[in-house]
């Protein structure tokens, strides 16, 4: 089998959600086919890490986004500024000779972002099986967003862009072959807007041997600390969820138990979250090598969104590093979790604290929901289980004449 993947950003380094999303599954799919890579990347990216498995990496120059002449076109024109964002000439152009001259039997975009890059596909390539991997609904983010945001003018571009998105996602629906999403509640959306549309769901994974802790924790001496933030922190929903929590609810958490640290780990982080560095107890790190260590002297998890879609990575990492996850509703949507067993659902003041609580002053308690946890990764959540379904989907569709 021959597939191509377009994504909006080169997969390395593992940095965010939809880069782990894409290069697990890659990773695993190339293990049973050939699988090539066509995205966006900045100047000297380094693509030997990606070269292991792909059997070809072709990178185009990443376009700068959010420039004024983009904005202004997304606030009048019909296209919304996240697909502006993403559509290069450049791009088009790679493509295309890509395409004449080489054969795929699978073509998959990793987001609905790179939808102008489908009519190209179409005219270049007709018998390919042309696949849109749904990281997340955008407009219902943008959505959201636009609830929360207090600055009228940003809120009405949210609402409008929000608005652009869903036709662009009912036009989706329509044209691409396939649909893959992360849950089955993003499913029922989809289906819910074309019950025509051909929707699977391929959840979100973890490695679970690179975060699987046994040894490390026998060995390790350094204390629990840490009330442990983990994600992109330029990301919208976890700057409004790190803030929330950091300015309505850590210092609660704080005076009840002193010695515990609220650490912040993500890149990029928006100035707002790095002015939380100046709250006693909150320590804001920026991009690390390496997220396990702070796993490692972490004494919970915690995922705080109060906007947001898809599934979170970030809930299955720390399960799998065998930390216990406190997580809101929303936070926890998409994956097939019970609270008070495998995770501990908190949404205000109040039930966090509580929470918290539960995990650093009774280690039975704890430990028990580390096991259950720990237990539900590695059953449903491993990535060479997720990668494996993708391939029998595909597998199917081509031999049945999709």
């Amino acid at each position: 089998m021959r597939i191509l993947q377009i994504a909006p950003r080169l997969c390395w380094p593992l940095d965010t959600g939809a880069k782990l999303r894409n290069y697990h599954l890659a990773h695993v799919l190339a293990q049973r086919a050939s699988v090539s890579l066509l995205a966006f990347a900045d100047r000297e990216q380094p693509i030997s890490e990606l070269e292991k498995f792909y059997d070809q990496v072709i990178t185009v120059p990443h376009v700068r986004g959010y420039t004024l002449p983009k904005i202004v076109h997304g606030a009048v024109g019909s296209t919304p500024l996240p697909v502006l964002n993403y559509t290069s000439p450049a791009m088009k152009d790679t493509l295309t000779r890509l395409l004449n001259d080489q054969e795929f039997d699978v073509i998959q975009l990793e987001s609905v972002h790179l939808i102008n890059y489908l009519r190209r596909i179409r005219v270049t390539r007709k018998s390919a099986l042309v696949v849109c991997d749904w990281h997340n609904i955008e407009s219902e983010l943008m959505r959201q967003y636009a609830e929360r945001e207090q600055n009228p003018f940003r809120r009405a571009y949210a609402r409008r862009t929000a608005r652009l998105m869903s036709n662009v996602e009912h036009r989706a629906l329509n044209e691409f072959d396939v649909h893959i999403v992360v849950s089955e509640q993003d499913a029922k959306r989809l289906s819910s807007l074309n019950p025509k549309a051909t929707v699977y769901v391929i959840e979100n994974g973890v490695d679970t041997a690179y975060y699987d802790q046994t040894d490390d924790v026998r060995s390790n001496q350094s204390p629990r600390n840490r009330i442990l933030f983990v994600g992109s922190m330029d990301y919208h929903a976890n700057v409004d969820g790190a803030i929330n929590f950091a300015r309505d609810i850590w210092p609660q958490v704080h005076a009840r138990e002193p010695g515990l640290v609220f650490t912040i780990v993500g890149k990029d982080p928006d100035p707002r979250i790095r002015e939380l560095a100046s709250i006693d107890g909150v320590e804001v790190t920026g991009t690390v090598p390496d997220v396990r260590p702070f796993y490692r002297e972490a004494v919970a998890s915690i995922v705080p969104l109060r906007v947001g879609g898809g599934s979170r990575l970030k809930i299955l990492e720390a399960m799998a590093a065998g930390v216990p996850v406190i997580s809101t509703s929303l936070g926890a949507e998409g994956l097939k979790v019970q609270n008070a067993e495998d995770i501990l659902i908190a949404e205000n003041t109040p039930e966090f604290v509580k929470a918290i609580a539960s995990v650093t002053e009774n280690e039975t308690a704890r430990q028990r929901l580390i096991s259950a946890a720990c237990a539900l990764v590695a059953e449903r959540y491993d990535w060479s289980r997720l990668g494996n379904e993708l391939f029998a989907i595909y597998e199917r569709l081509i031999e049945n004449g999709r």
